[in-house]
């Protein structure tokens, strides 16, 4: 009767066994093939920013930089500075500001000094344009953030 006892024992423990190894290879093929990035499900996320258009971004880990088109849909604007924060860190930018930005979308590439994540992995950036808009009188000046996500190449 001990032995019945036993025996089932261990055929409940073998059967449990045998579920979580198959639940953790499937976790371990999952995690190998990159899906659990959720960058990679959902691709570039372009958000927040006011009074520009921001379009194509693409983060470079070599060389170290973050591109992105720039328009200003309803005037023309002087930019005077764009930083970038989070997953990478720059603000030197070509072609070399200030630039007037108007309807038409220019491509600007800000070199980063630091770059947190690897090829192919996700990465979050905080951007800040600063820009003039000239008034009766002077210039006015104003920033606009926002943030890009994606995947690193």
């Amino acid at each position: 009767n001990i032995m019945k006892k036993g025996q089932s024992a261990l055929e409940f423990l073998m059967t449990y066994g045998w579920a979580i190894l198959i639940i953790i290879i499937v976790v371990g093929v999952a995690y190998a093939m990159g899906l659990t990035q959720p960058c990679k499900w959902v691709g570039t996320q372009i958000s927040q920013f006011s009074d520009f258009k921001i379009e194509n971004p693409k983060f470079t880990v070599t060389p170290s930089s973050l591109a992105f088109d720039m328009a200003s849909p309803k005037q023309t604007v002087s930019v005077t500075t764009i930083s970038v924060s989070g997953d990478g860190t720059g603000n030197t930018v070509s072609p070399a500001l200030p630039k007037n930005q108007g309807t038409t979308a220019a491509r600007y590439t800000v070199t980063l000094s630091s770059v947190k994540p690897a090829a192919n992995t996700c990465y979050s950036a905080d951007v800040v344009i600063s820009y003039s808009i000239s008034v009766a009188g002077g210039l006015e000046n104003y920033t606009s953030a926002g943030k890009l996500s994606g995947v690193a190449t």
